[in-house]
């Protein structure tokens, strides 16, 4: 396993962990997974949906019906919904919890990524969303370093001109096409305002950013 992935699993873990500490669920607990997806990396637990102990009552959802697909495949207990995060496909305070792991990065610029978070208060009664911290000197989708301190989001300049390729383990030319919208604690703060702000670290300082909150 390399420095990166080792890395990237010890922090997948910590999050993990913390969920289980805050949140507590039992077989009654109504959970959300946006954004879920099948780990086949063959670290078991990697995915909230691969080590989660009630299936019956945890639903997955995901924009891509090829994803849906091989939830469904692999846990046929659960619930499994084609869906955009942007607008999500339930009644309003339908979950007890929602999670989703590094997704709202991906879902578009500031404004989406608003919508995302408005969607999963008024869908959820509470909820626990992470995301890679901008501010990190190391950035894991490209794997070079202190591109993200670049302002105004500079690092998109770098993606349109080098990618990594995770499959292939090697870099290559040519733009990186998926959407990419890194966030800070400010902006996490601002998308879920009265949430508390968790930082995990597995480093010297926090990879990934969490917003847990409740609401009122």
């Amino acid at each position: 396993m390399s420095i990166f992935s080792n890395l990237s699993y010890k922090s997948r873990k910590k999050k993990l962990e913390i969920f289980y500490d805050l949140v507590s669920p039992d077989k009654n607990t109504k959970v959300l997974d946006v954004g879920a997806e099948v780990d086949f990396s063959g670290k078991r637990g990697l995915q909230l949906i691969d080590g989660y102990q009630w299936r019956s009552s945890l639903t997955a959802v995901n924009l891509s019906d090829q994803h849906c697909a091989k939830i469904s495949e692999k846990y046929p207990e659960m619930t499994v919904q084609v869906g955009d995060a942007c607008n999500l496909p339930f009644p309003d305070k339908s979950f007890d919890i929602i999670y989703s792991n590094a997704v709202i990065e991906h879902v578009g610029d500031f404004e989406a990524q608003k919508k995302m978070a408005e969607e999963i208060m008024r869908v959820g009664k509470s909820w626990y969303i992470t995301t890679p911290n901008r501010w990190y000197p190391f950035e894991f989708h490209l794997r070079l370093p202190f591109i993200t301190w670049l302002p105004f989001h500079g690092y998109k300049i770098f993606r349109k001109l080098i990618c990594y390729n995770h499959a292939k383990r090697r870099y290559g030319f040519g733009s990186d096409t998926s959407n990419l919208q890194l966030m800070s604690a400010s902006d996490l703060r601002k998308c879920f305002p009265e949430s508390e702000i968790i930082k995990p670290r597995v480093t010297f300082m926090a990879e990934t950013l969490v917003a847990y909150g409740k609401s009122e």
